[in-house]
């Protein structure tokens, strides 16, 4: 097995350009990133490596430092009225997109429009927008509100979900539901078309001509020091494969790697990291569109069949990496709480069957979704079939890669007809803890996450939320919504777990953030 191992990772990373090997090896990162690249737009899709792609590619008004504080990135300086409604937004100068192109106001008011009309925090800013523009001096961005909106720099600095990067006006004014095909930004790494290949290889080069910041590099914040020339980002799905990679050197960092193989990593001194405290919760999306999920009965049976203990134990050999949590907005956040949370969740079969036959299941295969290049993703989606059964329901696991799984989740079809009942997932801590950011929390019917949850009083605690008046009334609002959130079941969480990141002890300087891996600050060091 390790022989066929070995000759896998060396077919892998042999189909190398020839550009390679003229760049010294200390200025080359190999990657392996959680998932494959396939879809470049990071306002069309929330998928964790999208918009770690981004965040190569693209830069942000405002970064998140290490304690998740909004700090300026592209913005030179900033200002608010003292009513809250003014904001003003003034550029570092000297900044350019990858064409050379200097990035103007204008093409940042493109961008926030864009991104406004896909983010959950950007369309609750846009509703109450008085207007949005560029000055003359074609550097500085004037928006006025006609109310306050106390969650402003937390919106603009998100490092994931649908992440508000700046992109040439040019780019920006292709429509928000269509992908764009043009990569350019104006991040620390220019994307590499020709050493593109879907399935296989993600090529970046270094900005020669980004200008970082000053400060010290913290999270998505400060300086975007970049110390190699090359990144190359290698789809290994195999665990084994890409563990092995590592410890033989020809990998220099794994996003997600298998915890069957921590300990041997640690033995052979690779460092095993823990760069997200809030780590990952699990997702159980199903389909509102269609009955039976359609009917909020049985989507409320999930609650009472699905046991996390069984998923969680299916998914980890080791009971440090993970924890039942019961809280949508996860565990460990200031925004945890257990308001609403049922009696005999997860342990209540009897009550499951009842609510699935009041739903009026008519015994139709129940399409699941299974992202089998993921292990412990596809060991959860196992588990959640098995239960499906004993609950009395016929199911339909059609496995696939979770690429492939995340093109076919905005298909609004019939399950029957090339849709889908279930897609199991798993949302960044730090993004589902936040009310207004938690994505698939969101009951905005039509332009809601695939999955389509759609409930007027539900979005309306949600859209309540950033205009609290006082911490007392976030509090309350904050308890009716995850009440709520029981009630219309957008998803179910299936537990939280903390994986750590692998990393070659040549590398130096990695940055931590929950969601994206990050690849400025990094030096790597000679054998």
């Amino acid at each position: 097995m390790n022989r066929l191992a070995t000759l896998a990772a060396v077919l892998t990373l042999g189909a190398l350009p020839a550009l390679a090997q003229t760049v010294p090896e200390t200025r080359i990162l190999r990657v392996v990133p959680n998932a494959d690249l396939q879809t470049l737009d990071p306002i069309n899709t929330t998928a964790g490596v999208v918009q770690s792609h981004a965040h190569m590619v693209y830069d942000q008004l405002f970064g998140r430092d290490a304690q998740q504080r909004p700090q300026p990135q592209m913005v030179e300086r900033f200002e608010t009225s003292a009513d809250g409604l003014t904001w003003r937004f003034t550029l570092r100068e000297g900044l350019a997109f990858h064409d050379g192109q200097p990035v103007t106001a204008e093409d940042v008011v493109a961008s926030l429009r864009r991104w406004a009309a896909r983010d959950p925090h950007g369309r609750q800013i846009a509703a109450i927008t008085e207007s949005l523009a560029a000055e003359a001096d074609g550097r500085t961005v004037l928006w006025r509100l006609r109310r306050p909106y106390a969650l402003m720099l937390d919106a603009l600095s998100k490092p994931a979900g649908n992440m508000p990067a700046i992109m040439p006006a040019r780019i920006a004014a292709t429509d928000p539901f269509t992908n764009i095909q043009d990569t350019i930004g104006s991040g620390p790494f220019v994307f590499d078309r020709p050493g593109w290949i879907p399935g296989s290889r993600v090529v970046y080069r270094r900005n020669e001509a980004y200008r970082p910041r000053a400060e010290p590099a913290s999270g998505t914040a400060g300086g975007k020091r970049v110390h190699v020339d090359r990144v190359e980002w290698l789809n290994i799905a195999n665990a084994q494969t890409a563990a092995l990679a590592l410890m033989q050197n020809e990998v220099d960092f794994v996003e997600t790697p298998g915890v069957d193989f921590l300990p041997q990593l640690r033995r052979r001194n690779i460092r095993i990291e823990r760069i997200n405290a809030l780590g990952f919760q699990g997702m159980i999306r199903m389909n509102h569109l269609h009955p039976p999920f359609s009917d909020p009965r049985a989507r409320q049976a999930l609650i009472y069949l699905a046991d996390q203990n069984e998923y969680l134990q299916a998914m980890f050999p080791d009971p440090s990496l993970y924890q039942v949590c019961h809280a949508f907005f996860v565990c460990g956040s200031p925004q945890e709480t257990q308001a609403g949370v049922p009696q005999g969740i997860g342990r209540n079969m009897d009550r499951a069957r009842q609510l699935i036959r009041e739903s009026g299941y008519d015994g139709r295969p129940i399409v699941i979704m299974d992202p089998t290049d993921n292990p412990f993703m596809h060991a959860a989606t196992l588990v959640l079939a098995q239960q499906l059964q004993q609950a009395g329901m016929r199911v339909d696991v059609q496995a696939m890669d979770f690429a492939a799984m995340a093109t076919r989740r905005p298909n609004r079809r019939h399950p029957s007809e090339g849709g889908w009942d279930f897609g199991l997932t798993f949302w960044n801590g730090l993004g589902a803890s936040d009310p207004v950011g938690n994505v698939p929390m969101q009951a905005s019917c039509d332009r809601a996450w695939p999955g389509w949850p759609c409930d007027e009083r539900h979005q309306a605690l949600i859209d309540a939320f950033p205009y609290a008046a006082s911490a007392e009334e976030r509090t309350r609002i904050l308890t009716e919504l995850h009440e709520s959130a029981y009630r219309v079941v957008p998803y179910l969480p299936f537990g939280q777990w903390f994986l750590p990141v692998a990393y070659s002890p040549r590398l130096s300087g990695v940055l931590g953030m929950p969601g994206i891996i990050i690849m400025w600050n990094i030096e790597k060091a000679a054998r």
